[in-house]
Formats: structure tokens, C-alpha cells, sequence
């Protein structure tokens, strides 16, 4: 297929809020919790929009923009540093987890044009990936960066949530489980729909796990299966076909932590069968796609046909993962008329109804949508 000429749609968020940190314009995470769509603007807030059915513009935006940490620009910009968000109780309640490991729950829908936590518990700091397994966090190593909590290798299993009665300056830190220590550092987790299993990869290393999920919590069974990869995995999806998706970037020592984002390049991603680790397909990566820590560059077409990949230069690619053919249906972001950006740092992007939306860590305070029609 031909590459197209389009360029995607650029979209403002707010950047206001109620403290002062002038750090780097950019977007830090981007996720769809249908109908919302959250927007976390670097150093500033996070942003909740709400969507009518197939509508392209939200039809309310909210937002949260404060910090416990008024007269510290670093704690504050990772204070509103989202690194996970879920939506629960039929989405009357919206939780949040920051880069602290501060959990804060918001009641909906909101009526007013900014968001109140009503209540707060905490986890450990610095862990990139969450998921949730019913009414518990699992979450991936630590780092010990910014935070009083240690770095510590393996995945944590959270006790269940207890609902707080209202929000408390000392939120209460729920207990915890350390399994796969010897892992080392993991890099993703993915839990499916069932909630019967857990994915985990280290870097070069995945496995499967049997996840068993009650209202008395969730413990960690027997290994499936493990194996090695061929990328530094930084992206893990169940689909519904019982297929476990793994993506990331070329394997390199330099860059294995993601953090040198310019860096990381390439990749590709494989389908595995979940029960068995048979690989099915594999497909590999533009050389432009938008890694880095914490990155999110790729979204998985329903029915796992096409792959969407975000570029660095906010170029949209598609790999047919079966033929393993590539096209790019948008160009980059014009600088001005006739030049391309450079860099826009590491990416994020989520799928809403027949639109992608897209941030960069250095591509301002802005939002990129591109039509899937």
C-alpha cells in the first residue's frame, strides 16, 4: 500500500494549573478508558475528557492539578506524573496512580471543571507498570528514584482495596508480596480479561504465569512458559484469541533501561499463544518508533491484523503484521512549511472510537489525532 500525505490534527490541552514548574512542554501518558480519554501534561495536571458516542471532540474536559508538594517543582511534576489509571464500579470511579505510588480516587462523572480526590492510599514509588487484577495492584520493579521506597527487582501483588473513608494526609500504604525477584527488573505487564494470567517480561526474557484472582487477593501460580525475545520489551497485550502481543526496541547495553529514548530504535513484536508460547507471528518495527522509557508508541488493531506505530517525528505507521508489510499513511509534523520536526522525545498513544491520539515527552502541550478512515 502506498504512504499517504496526510499530516494528523493538532489538538491544545490546558496546560494551566495551580502551582509553578517550568520544566520540558510534553505529554507524559496518554490512555483510553472509554468514554474518557486521559491526558497527562507534563509538570502542569492531568486532563479527563469525556466523549459522546462517535463524536471526534470531547464534550467535557476536567482536570486535576494539584500537588501536595506546592514549593518543590520536581515532587510537583511527579506528583501529577500518571504513570497508570483505571476505571471502576461501572465507571463511577476513576483511581489514578502517580509516580509516587499515590492512589487517588475521583467519584464521576464530575460536574465541576476540576477534579477532587475523595480518597488516597499508596503503593510503592516509582513503578512504571500497574495493572489490576479485580480490586488488587500488581505493579513492576521500583526504581528508587524520588521516592523513599528502595529499588527492588520482581513484581509486587497488592492486597485488595478496602474502600478509604474520605481522603487523610497519611494515605494508608496497602501491603504487599514480592514474587520473580529473580527476574530482575521488569519491564511490562499484561493481565487479560479473564484475569487467570499474569505476562511479565524482563527486558530480553517473557513468561506466562496462572494468576489466581479472589476477593481475598491474588496469588502468583506456576510458569507456563518463558522464554527469550529478540527486543527489549517494553509493550505486553492479551487480545481475544488467546494471543499474548509483546513489542519494544532493539536490544542494545546502553539503552536497556529505555532512559537514552533517542536510542531506542526498531524492534518488532510477536504473537504467542498464551497457553503454550508457540510463537505465531512476528513482525519487525519501523526504525522511528517513538520508544523510550515508560513508552507506549503502539496500538494493536481489534482482530490483531494491523499494528499502529507512532513515529518520533509524529509520523503514523502501519505493519500488517501477516505480510509483515509496512506503510505510513501520515507524514511527519511539518516545523514550518517544507520541514519536519526533530525529535519529539518518547511517545504515547491510545485508540478512541476511529481515531488515534497521540503525546510526546518533548512535543509540547498538545495532542495529535489521526482519523482511521
Amino acid at each position: 500500500m502506498a504512504d499517504g500525505a496526510r499530516r494528523p490534527h493538532v489538538i491544545e490541552t490546558d496546560a494551566s494549573s495551580s502551582f509553578i514548574c517550568d520544566y520540558v512542554a510534553g505529554v507524559n501518558r496518554v490512555l483510553s478508558l472509554p468514554p474518557f480519554l486521559l491526558v497527562d501534561n507534563i509538570g502542569r495536571n492531568f486532563e479527563v475528557w469525556r466523549f459522546r458516542s462517535d463524536e471526534v471532540e470531547p464534550a467535557v474536559r476536567t482536570l486535576y492539578d494539584l500537588t501536595s508538594y506546592p514549593d518543590d517543582p520536581m515532587a510537583s511534576l511527579l506528583d501529577v506524573d500518571v504513570h497508570a489509571a483505571f476505571l471502576r464500579r461501572d465507571h463511577r470511579q476513576l483511581l489514578a496512580v502517580n509516580h509516587y505510588g499515590r492512589v487517588r480516587g475521583f467519584d464521576l462523572p464530575v460536574t465541576a471543571s476540576r477534579l477532587r480526590p475523595t480518597w488516597e492510599l499508596q503503593l510503592l514509588g516509582d513503578t512504571e507498570r500497574i495493572v489490576m487484577a479485580g480490586d488488587c495492584f500488581i505493579a513492576s520493579s521500583p526504581r528508587g528514584e524520588f521516592t523513599d521506597d528502595p529499588a527492588q527487582p520482581g513484581v509486587f501483588l497488592f492486597e485488595p482495596i478496602a474502600m478509604p473513608v474520605g481522603p487523610s494526609r497519611e494515605a494508608r500504604r496497602l501491603a504487599c508480596d514480592q514474587a520473580l525477584a529473580g527476574w530482575g527488573v521488569i519491564s511490562a505487564l499484561a493481565v487479560p480479561a479473564a484475569v487467570n494470567r499474569l505476562a511479565v517480561a524482563a527486558g530480553l526474557r517473557l513468561g506466562v504465569f496462572d494468576l489466581a484472582c479472589s476477593r481475598a487477593g491474588v496469588r502468583l501460580g506456576d510458569c507456563l512458559w518463558e522464554g527469550p525475545l529478540d527486543f527489549h520489551c517494553q509493550w505486553l497485550q492479551f487480545d481475544g484469541d488467546d494471543r499474548l502481543w509483546a513489542a519494544g526496541h532493539r536490544p542494545s547495553p546502553d539503552v536497556a533501561a529505555g532512559a537514552a529514548w533517542d536510542d531506542c530504535r526498531g524492534g518488532g513484536i510477536t504473537a504467542f499463544a498464551v497457553d503454550t508460547g508457540n510463537r505465531q507471528v512476528a513482525a519487525a518495527l519501523p526504525e522511528a518508533t517513538a520508544w523510550g522509557y515508560g513508552a507506549d508508541p503502539v496500538v494493536l488493531e481489534a482482530g490483531g491484523r494491523h499494528l499502529y506505530v507512532l513515529g518520533r517525528d509524529a509520523s503514523l505507521h502501519v505493519v500488517d503484521v501477516t505480510t509483515r508489510a509496512t506503510h505510513r499513511p501520515y507524514l511527519p509534523l511539518e516545523a514550518v512549511a517544507g520541514t519536519t520536526l526533530p525529535s519529539l522525545g518518547i511517545g504515547h498513544m491510545a485508540h478512541r472510537g476511529n481515531w488515534l491520539y497521540a503525546g510526546f515527552s518533548r512535543g509540547g502541550f498538545r495532542l495529535l489525532r489521526y482519523s482511521l478512515e
